[in-house]
C-alpha cells in the first residue's frame, strides 16, 4: 500500500475510533499515558483469564474454529485455520496443568473442524474464515502441530492421517535448497517457514516417516544461510520491499530453528537460534525495551511493541537456558513476561476483552491496529506454563 494511502487510512480509523468507539478510545488514551494498563498479578491470575479469553475466542465463530482476534472498531472477526492449529496444544497443556476436560474437548472440537478445511491435496488455506485465501505452506504447518498433538491425546488416527496429507503437500512444495517459494503469504520466500519446518519434525516423530525429518533438516539448513553474523535474518519480512521485520517472525524463525536443531540433534540450528538471542539481549540490556520491528543490524525499526514477539522471544530465553543449563536469559525472559501481563486486560465485566492481549503496545501500534489477537493469550499461556516448569517454583510461576 502506498504510503500516502496508507496515512489517510490511519488518521480516517483515528477519527472514527474518536468518535465512535468509546472502548478503543479508552484503550489509546490509556496506553498514551502509561506503558502499562495495570498491575501484574500472579501467573495462574493471568493463564485463567487468557484461557477465558481463547474460549470466548472459540465460542464466537458458527463453526468450531478459534476466531482470529477481536477487533475494537469492528468486532469479532472469522475463525482461523492457522492458529486454531498452534492453538490446539495449548488448550491440552492448560487441561492438564489445570485438571480441566472442558478444554480437553475444546481441542478436540478445534482438530474435527481443521479436518473439515483441509483440501483435497492435503493442504490447509491462509486467512481466516470470510477470507480463506489459496493453500499457505506456514498456515498448514502450524495446523500440523494441533493434528499431532490431537491424535497423541485422543488415539483418533484420522487426525494423524490428515497431518500426514498435509506433510506430504509441504514436501511437494519444497525447493530442491530447502526453500518453500510457492503457496507463501504475499508469494514471497519466507525465512520464518522454518516454524513449519520444526512441525515436520513433530510430525516425523509422530509417524516414523523420515521424509518429514529430511526436509525439516533441509529447511533449516536454508535458514541459516539467511543469517547475517549480527544474527539478524534475511528475507524473514510478511510484505515484499519490507526493510524491517516484526519482532513476531523474528521470533518464529528462532524458534523454528532451536526446536529442529533439538528434536534432531544438529548444534548448528539452536547456535543460530542463540546467535539472534543473544543480539536481542544485548539491545534489552541497552534500551530495557524491545522494538516491535528491526531493521537489518538489529537497527529498531518501531516505537510501539508487538506483545505477542514478546512472549515468543521469552520462551525462546527460558527454553536455551534450559538446554544448556544456564542463566543467559532467564531473569530478562522472566522480566519480559511480567512486562506483557501489565498489559493484559483484565476486565470480567466484558467477556470480549477479559484476558485479551492487544497486538501492538499502544493499541494503535502498526500491528494488528485496535485488535486483540488469538495469538497472544496462547503465547502467554505458553510461556507462564514454560516458566512454571523451568523455576523450581509454583506449577506456572
Amino acid at each position: 500500500m502506498p504510503r500516502s494511502l496508507e496515512a489517510v487510512k490511519r488518521v480516517a480509523l483515528e477519527t472514527y475510533v474518536t468518535l465512535c468507539s468509546p472502548d478503543a478510545r479508552h484503550l489509546r488514551a490509556q496506553d498514551e499515558h502509561r506503558a502499562n494498563r495495570r498491575r501484574a498479578e500472579d501467573d495462574d491470575s493471568h493463564a485463567r483469564a487468557a484461557m477465558a479469553w481463547l474460549c470466548r475466542a472459540h465460542d464466537m465463530g458458527i463453526d468450531n474454529g478459534v476466531s482470529a482476534m477481536f477487533s475494537l472498531v469492528e468486532g469479532w472477526v472469522g475463525s482461523y485455520p492457522e492458529t486454531t492449529g498452534y492453538i490446539i496444544p495449548t488448550f491440552f497443556d492448560a487441561a492438564q496443568h489445570f485438571d480441566n476436560q472442558q478444554y480437553r474437548d475444546r481441542a478436540t472440537e478445534m482438530a474435527e473442524w481443521l479436518c473439515s478445511c483441509q483440501i483435497h491435496d492435503g493442504a490447509f488455506p491462509g486467512s481466516f474464515v470470510g477470507q480463506l485465501s489459496s493453500p499457505r505452506v506456514f498456515n498448514t504447518g502450524q495446523i500440523i502441530f494441533g493434528l499431532v498433538r490431537a491424535a497423541a491425546e485422543t488415539g483418533e488416527q484420522r487426525f494423524l492421517d490428515a497431518a500426514v496429507r498435509g506433510g506430504d503437500w509441504l514436501c511437494a512444495q519444497q525447493d530442491d535448497d530447502g526453500a518453500w517459494r510457492q503457496s507463501t503469504f504475499n508469494g514471497i520466500v519466507h525465512t520464518y517457514n522454518v516454524r513449519t519446518a520444526w512441525a515436520l519434525c513433530e510430525l516425523a516423530a509422530a509417524s516414523g516417516d523420515k521424509r518429514f525429518e529430511n526436509a525439516a533438516v533441509a529447511n533449516a539448513d536454508w535458514a541459516i544461510k539467511h543469517q547475517d553474523d549480527s544474527g539478524w535474518f534475511r528475507n524473514n519480512t510478511f510484505t515484499p520491499g519490507d526493510k524491517g521485520a516484526n519482532l513476531h517472525t523474528i521470533a518464529y524463525a528462532m524458534r523454528g530453528l532451536l526446536e529442529v536443531g533439538v528434536a534432531t540433534g544438529r548444534q548448528a540450528f539452536v547456535d543460530s537460534a542463540d546467535r539472534a538471542a543473544g543480539a536481542l539481549l544485548r539491545g534489552w540490556r541497552l534500551y530495557h525495551k524491545i522494538s516491535g520491528a528491526f531493521g537489518r543490524d538489529w537497527c529498531a525499526e518501531a516505537k510501539w511493541r508487538c506483545l505477542p514477539g514478546e512472549l515468543q522471544l521469552a520462551i525462546v530465553w527460558l527454553r536455551l537456558d534450559a538446554l544448556a543449563s544456564a542463566s543467559t536469559f532467564t531473569d530478562t525472559a522472566i522480566h519480559l513476561i511480567e512486562s506483557v501481563k501489565a498489559t493484559q486486560i483484565l476486565d470480567e465485566q466484558n467477556p470480549d476483552t477479559h484476558g485479551g492481549i492487544s497486538g501492538s503496545l499502544p493499541i494503535n501500534g502498526a500491528y494488528e491496529r485496535y485488535c486483540l489477537v488469538n495469538w497472544g493469550p496462547k503465547f502467554l499461556v505458553d510461556a507462564l506454563l514454560y516458566k512454571g516448569r523451568t523455576d523450581g517454583g509454583h506449577p506456572i510461576g
